[in-house]
């Protein structure tokens, strides 16, 4: 499997490729699909290559262009734990990003404790797992191979000991053998 970071200075986008599939993980800011294009590029693929799409949470940031990438023939696959958090997430969009609203009708949706046959069936061994914390939604995807995709879960060494949902968080990504995060923003690091 191929890791590549398909995203801009300031936000992560991962491309993950197995033998057999193509994932996506975040989307990236509305109206971001030309820049998203340019660095596909430079991995040998193109956008309408990916096959799947999740998201870490429903932010702006992560989430603001999934309708565009999925109107390149991208199945975007939605997280039971996330769904109740699109609507916020796209009244807050409204006349501040030229946002594209998220079609509810053609979407793959995953229960979380459903995900390691998923990912199995596209040629990656992990799970999905529930990492609120930052958000309530946000989720993160763990490779059995202790790669951690995280989104905005913010680095273990930066929590105090009020932050007992992002500490749980983490306590479940360590039982799971994380040994290198890679975060929504900022550089990939070893834990």
């Amino acid at each position: 499997m191929e890791i590549f970071n398909v995203g801009n200075k300031s936000i992560n986008v991962y491309l993950l490729v197995s033998r057999t599939h193509r994932l996506l993980i975040d989307s990236g800011f509305p109206n971001s699909l030309s820049g998203l294009g340019r660095e596909m590029r430079k991995t040998g693929f193109r956008v309408s290559d990916i096959d799947f799409l999740i998201v870490t949470h429903f932010h702006i940031d992560h989430a603001g262009a999934i309708q565009e990438i999925k109107d390149q023939g991208v199945k975007y696959i939605l997280l039971d734990v996330q769904k109740k958090y699109i609507e916020p997430m796209e009244k807050m969009a409204v006349g501040k990003w030229q946002y594209t609203p998220l079609k509810l009708d053609d979407n793959v949706f995953l229960e979380a404790g459903d995900s390691r046959e998923f990912l199995k069936s596209i040629g990656l061994k992990g799970v999905i797992v529930s990492t609120p914390g930052h958000s309530k939604d946000s989720i993160s995807m763990v490779l059995d191979s202790g790669e951690a995709f995280t989104g905005d879960l913010y680095a273990q060494d930066l929590l105090g000991e009020i932050d007992l949902e992002q500490l749980q968080s983490w306590k479940t990504l360590k039982r799971l053998g994380v040994n290198n995060v890679f975060p929504g923003h900022g550089k990939t690091y070893r834990i």
